[in-house]
């Protein structure tokens, strides 16, 4: 009792996004990155898993397989800054949040 006590205190007074979170909350990373990014990304980035038809946006359930994969940091440097047509997303995520986008991501596939 006292050890699930002290892992939900270190939870809640840890902050987002830190070194120190326990590794239980990476499913909340997870669910809010998905919940972000069927607000934000979906509505360029549609492809369901597996789809490769090279027409639109990437896919980018397979964004970090595959021989041109992306690494977690050119990720986030893409979504912060844009790319091409994509906007940058720098100003209206916040660095948790967009850390939380490439988890969902990364659990996606």
């Amino acid at each position: 009792m006292t050890a699930v006590l002290f892992a939900l205190m270190l939870f809640v007074l840890t902050p987002k996004g830190s070194v120190a979170e326990p590794a239980l909350a990476g499913g909340v990373h997870v669910k809010n990155g998905d919940a972000i990014y069927h607000q934000r990304c979906v509505r360029c980035h549609n492809k369901q898993p597996g789809d490769t038809t090279p027409f639109g946006p990437p896919n980018l359930y397979s964004v970090f397989r595959g021989p041109s994969a992306l690494s977690a940091t050119q990720a986030k440097t893409i979504i912060a800054h844009g790319k091409g047509a994509m906007p940058a997303f720098g100003s209206t995520l916040s660095k948790g949040d967009i850390g939380d986008v490439i988890a969902y991501l990364k659990a996606s596939h």
